[in-house]
């Protein structure tokens, strides 16, 4: 993965019902743009720092992940689990994060401006200090969530 995200999403392509699993996988600060990891097991995987802009997470498990500072503009995550993830400084432009479940997510600081979040669970999640638009979490669950304004 780390020497061609081209021949990863190629081989997701020709493959698509392989499981990817890269569970406490270590993928900090790398250069991952556009990568698939639809469906992916990314359970506390460390990808902090890390450039996954335009990045396909789709339906993958990522709780207790850290992204903390990872760059994800223009990223889909749609009906991804990233329960109890770390998102501190993150990127998260232009984002997808519609149906996502992001129940006590540390969004601390993020950028979530133009991130659309329609039926995402915020449950108890922090987003003090983060950007975002107010119009974006109309209709969200933010039961116990730490808000700033």
């Amino acid at each position: 993965l780390r020497g061609s995200v081209e021949r990863f999403n190629a081989y997701r392509a020709d493959h698509p019902d392989e499981a990817v699993v890269l569970f406490e996988a270590d993928l900090s600060f790398g250069r991952f743009p556009n990568v698939n990891f639809e469906r992916a097991d990314l359970r506390r995987a460390r990808l902090e720092g890390s450039d996954l802009s335009g990045g396909r997470f789709d339906g993958a498990l990522m709780d207790y992940a850290n992204l903390r500072a990872a760059r994800l503009p223009g990223a889909t995550l749609r009906r991804a689990s990233l329960v109890g993830g770390i998102l501190y400084g993150a990127d998260l432009r232009n984002a997808r994060l519609d149906e996502a479940k992001l129940t006590r997510v540390d969004l601390c600081d993020g950028d979530l401006r133009g991130a659309t979040f329609q039926g995402a669970d915020l449950t108890e999640t922090d987003l003090r200090w983060a950007r975002y638009e107010v119009s974006a979490l109309a209709g969200v669950d933010l039961s116990g969530a730490r808000i700033r304004m």
